[in-house]
C-alpha cells in the first residue's frame, strides 16, 4: 500500500454522494512514524498528493502530555499551534481538524465519512440504542465539541473498551457527525463500510423519494429574482416528493428545521429559512439576517419549493432531508443542540474550512 493507493480510494469515496459531500470527510495513512492526513479544505473527490499533510506521529503523541486552557477559543488556538508544529519540515498546509483523532487510532488506514444513511443513526433519537443493537462491537460517542475534545473523548473510550474486551475497536459512530473506520488495509475498510451500510439499510422502514415535481414557474422566477438581490451566485431551485411533504406546513418542516452535523452548518447554514406561502420573501430573508447575524443559504417556500443561494447549499439540504427520512426508522430526528450549533458557527476552524473550500 502507499499514499497513491490512499488517494485513489479517497477519490472514489469523495466522488460518491452516498458517502460524502463537498469538502467533508477525511482519510489517513501511517507508515514509518509518519501520518499522512487530509489537509483542511480539500475535497476527497479531487484530492491529490498536495491535499495530504505529513505529520510526525511521535510529536502528535506528545500532545497528550500537555495541559490546555478550559476556554474553548484559547484551547483550540493552543492545540492548533501544537498540531502545526507536528508537521514535517517543508509542509505548509493545515491538517484536518480531526488529524489528532486519526493519529491515535492504531490502524494503518483510517477513513472518516458522513454517509446520510449512517447519519440516519447518528442523528436519531434512538441512534445510540440502534448502534448497540446493530453493531455491538462499535463505539458510540455522544455529541461533544469537535477537535481536541472529540479526540480526547475517543482516546479515553477506546482505552476503556480495550481494557474490557481485549480488542481494539475499528468502528466508531459519532453522534451528529458521522463514522470512523480503521483497518490494516483499504480493502478491509471497504468491506466494513459495505457491512455497515447494508445492515442499516436492512433496518429501515422507508427510504427518501426525491422524484422531481413540477412547480409554478412564474412563482419560482418571482422568488428567484428577489433572492438574486442578496447573492452574486446563481439561485438554484428544486421541488420533489420529499420537499413537497416537508413544505406542506411548519409542523412537517420541523423535521429539517435545524442542523444535523457540522458540515450542514458550514455549507448550507445553521438552519434553513421557512417562508409561509402568504409571506413576503424579501422581508422574511432580511428578518432572518437581522435575527441571526447571517444570511440564509437555503430558503424554503411553503407549497412551492426549495431555493439555494449558490450551488453548495442545495446538496447539503437534500442530505439533511435524506437523514431526516432515515431517522424515522430510529425514533425520529435529533439535531445538534443550540450550544453546539453556536460553537460550530463561531469556531475558527470551520470558518477556515469554509473559506478555503470556496470556489
Amino acid at each position: 500500500m502507499s499514499l497513491a493507493t490512499l488517494i485513489e480510494h479517497s477519490r472514489r469515496y469523495g466522488s460518491d454522494a452516498s458517502f460524502v459531500l463537498l469538502g467533508g470527510g477525511n482519510t489517513s495513512y501511517k507508515e514509518g512514524g509518519i501520518l499522512y492526513v487530509k489537509a483542511s479544505g480539500h475535497a476527497l473527490g479531487t484530492i491529490g498528493e498536495e491535499g495530504f499533510v505529513r505529520m510526525d506521529l511521535a510529536k502528535m503523541e506528545g500532545i497528550w502530555s500537555k495541559q490546555y486552557s478550559q476556554d474553548d477559543d484559547t484551547r483550540e488556538d493552543e492545540v492548533l499551534r501544537d498540531m502545526m508544529a507536528c508537521r514535517l519540515e517543508g509542509e505548509s498546509a493545515r491538517p484536518s481538524v480531526e488529524a489528532l483523532l486519526h493519529a491515535l487510532l492504531p490502524f494503518a488506514y483510517v477513513v472518516h465519512l458522513h454517509p446520510a444513511i449512517v447519519n440516519g443513526l447518528t442523528c436519531a433519537q434512538e441512534g445510540r440504542q440502534a448502534v448497540a443493537r446493530l453493531f455491538p462491537d462499535a463505539l458510540w460517542i455522544e455529541l461533544v465539541k469537535p477537535g481536541f475534545i472529540l479526540a480526547q473523548t475517543v482516546r479515553q473510550r477506546m482505552a476503556v473498551h480495550t481494557k474490557q474486551t481485549g480488542a481494539v475497536c475499528s468502528l466508531i459512530f459519532l453522534q451528529n457527525h458521522g463514522i470512523f473506520v480503521g483497518g490494516a488495509s483499504l480493502e478491509e475498510i471497504s468491506l466494513q463500510y459495505e457491512r455497515v451500510m447494508k445492515r442499516i439499510e436492512s433496518a429501515l422502514i422507508r427510504k427518501p423519494d426525491f422524484t422531481a415535481l413540477k412547480a409554478d414557474e412564474a412563482k419560482v422566477e418571482a422568488v428567484r429574482s428577489v433572492l438574486q438581490r442578496y447573492t452574486d451566485e446563481e439561485v438554484l431551485f428544486a421541488m420533489n416528493k420529499e420537499y413537497a411533504r416537508l413544505l406542506a406546513d411548519e409542523i412537517s418542516f420541523a423535521a429539517v428545521a435545524s442542523s444535523f452535523t457540522p458540515d450542514h452548518i458550514v455549507y448550507a447554514g445553521f438552519k434553513p429559512l421557512w417562508v409561509g406561502k402568504d409571506e413576503d420573501v424579501a422581508k422574511a430573508f432580511e428578518e432572518f439576517e437581522a435575527q441571526h447575524s447571517g444570511r440564509a443559504k437555503i430558503v424554503c417556500v411553503q407549497d412551492l419549493g426549495v431555493f439555494s443561494l449558490g450551488p453548495k447549499p442545495m446538496p447539503l439540504f437534500m442530505d439533511s432531508v435524506a437523514i431526516s427520512v432515515y431517522t424515522e426508522s430510529f425514533g425520529g430526528p435529533l439535531f445538534m443542540d443550540e450550544p453546539m450549533i453556536d460553537f460550530i458557527r463561531n469556531w475558527e476552524v470551520e470558518k477556515y474550512r469554509s473559506k478555503v473550500s470556496a470556489p
